[in-house]
């Protein structure tokens, strides 16, 4: 998990403040099934392949903002 400051819109104060970025995982679509660790690095090579390493490896990772003035949590995927 990693974390940072931006400055965006917030809906609910309808002004630009200052938001806390935190990246968070998505969950494995892989998750209850036989044989997911191989299934989970097949699937990240044809990824990489097709997309390249970068866009790949932060397609795993949704976007929470929460703003620091009236703490409204917003999630990008």
């Amino acid at each position: 998990m990693s974390n940072q400051t931006e400055i965006c819109f917030c809906k609910s104060c309808k002004e630009r403040t200052s938001h806390i970025l935190v990246l968070v995982r998505k969950p494995s679509p892989f998750e209850n099934t036989k044989h997911r660790k191989r299934k989970e690095f097949i699937a990240g090579i044809i990824k990489g392949w097709f997309l390249g390493p970068f866009i790949a490896s932060a397609d795993e990772f949704s976007r929470h903002l929460i703003c620091e003035k009236c703490g409204t949590k917003t999630i990008e995927d």
